[in-house]
Formats: C-alpha cells, structure tokens, sequence
C-alpha cells in the first residue's frame, strides 16, 4: 500500500484505488485528478492491504474490481463493508452477474460502472460516492431492467439484509436470535419492518424477494450445504426452497 499525495486535506477525498491492471489504475487516477484535484489516493493491490487501508482511512472512497481482488466470494466483500459503514464503494469491473447486480444494489453504499462505461459516468460515480449517493452506470440499468421483472430499489439496512437471508432459509425467528445474540422480540421487530419495506405479508413472500433480488439462492442452499437440522425444520426449508426455485424459473421465462 502507497500514498501517491502526500497530505490530506479532507477525509471526503481519499480515493482507495483496488485495482489490479495498470491501463485501468491509470484511468481512474487521471479521472480522479480532474474531479478532485486536491485529492488524495491510497493504493491496494490485495484483500488485506485494501483492510488495511480502510482502517486508516474508514470515510474513504474505494473503487474496486471485484473480480481481480482476492475475495473469496460476495459474502466476503459484504462483511468487509459492514465492517466499514462509513466506507463508500465503485464496484468497477468488465462483467458482473445479473444475480450479483441485484444483490448488491440495494445496499446503497455500492455503485456499480462497467469498464466500458464512458468517462462521463465514470465521473459520475466519483462525483456521486463523495455525496453519499448511489451510482450505476447505464449498462448495469440495462441488465436489470433487460427481465420481465425489476425490483426497485427499497432501502434495507446492512442488518435487515442479513435477517431477510436467514428468513428465505427457513430459519425460525428463534435460530435467528440466538445467531445474533438479540431477543425474539427484537427480530420480530425486525421482520416486521422488513415485510413493510418490501411490500410482503409473511415469510415466503419475503423470501421470493429475496431470491428475486439474488440476496439467497434456495437451489444451492439445499444440495450444496449439508444441512443439520431436525426434519420438521427441513421441510419448511425444502418447501421455501422448492416456492422459490419456481419463482426464480418464472422470471426467465
């Protein structure tokens, strides 16, 4: 990790650049230089100096190619972002998937530009991360919008987020508390809010959602993980997941 200025005037303006092909690391700095010429920037060439950076710097900007860094999945990059929530983020990269795209816009500290996108948006997203806004460039409203079906954007919490993925694997109200050392209570609240942002009733509804969104596949829960539970909860997951299997079909269709 390097400083390529050397004083800091504002923590507002502190690019971490976390990419590893020359051509686009010098892109992004001549883009940035003309946004924020007063600017500061911190390279990252791995999962832990990125880290290591944002411990430094926590209200940075981070443009990223995810899909050069050494991130062991999505999951891995989310809870480095919970882990900074002051942190805002440009995912930057040639080729995102559909199921990627929709579960990471919702959490509005994400922006998304293509590589291919043209300089304009690649300065939006810069201009828009330093306002604490979201960002996508046109290709990414293409993809989404390009299905029978689109889920607008509904602002969920980073927590809600991760509850809402317990609910779509079945898990009771119970099993999710004790994970996250909360009261019943308080994840009764929880869902409750959840069902009222996204427009849901109960517990399957808010799981299409979440499969709609691509926040949880039920397909690879069942025969990819080995599950340890007793059968009355196996059923409720196996008919959560075959609900949702059928739904994801009908968006395709």
């Amino acid at each position: 990790m390097y400083i390529e200025n050397n004083v800091v005037n504002d923590t507002d303006k502190i690019l971490i650049l976390a990419d590893n092909q020359p051509i686009t690391r010098l892109g992004v700095l001549t883009v940035w230089n003309k946004v924020v010429p007063d600017g500061t920037i911190v390279s990252a060439f791995n999962k832990s100096e990125l880290q290591s950076a944002l411990i430094q710097y926590p209200f940075a900007l981070v443009v990223l190619d995810y899909t050069l860094f050494d991130f062991s999945g999505l999951d891995s990059l989310l809870i480095t972002g919970t882990r900074f929530p002051h942190t805002r983020w440009i995912l930057f990269s040639d080729d995102l998937s559909e199921s990627f795209l929709r579960r990471v816009i919702p959490l509005s500290h994400y922006s998304i530009v293509m590589k291919e996108a043209p300089i304009d948006q690649i300065m939006g997203a810069i201009q828009a991360g330093l306002t604490k806004k979201q960002f996508l460039c046109d290709r990414v409203k293409t993809i989404l919008n390009s299905k029978k079906e689109y889920v607008e954007h509904i602002s969920l919490t980073t927590t809600e987020h991760e509850i809402l993925k317990s609910i779509a694997e079945g898990k009771t109200s119970q099993q999710i508390a004790e994970e996250r050392c909360l009261s019943v209570h308080t994840i009764a609240t929880h869902r409750k809010n959840i069902f009222r942002k996204i427009g849901v009733n109960n517990a399957l509804e808010a799981s299409k959602y979440a499969a709609c969104i691509g926040l949880v596949d039920m397909t690879e829960y069942l025969f990819n993980r080995q599950l340890t539970v007793d059968n009355r909860q196996l059923k409720r997951v196996k008919y959560h997941a075959l609900s949702i299997f059928h739904y994801q079909l009908s968006i395709y269709l």
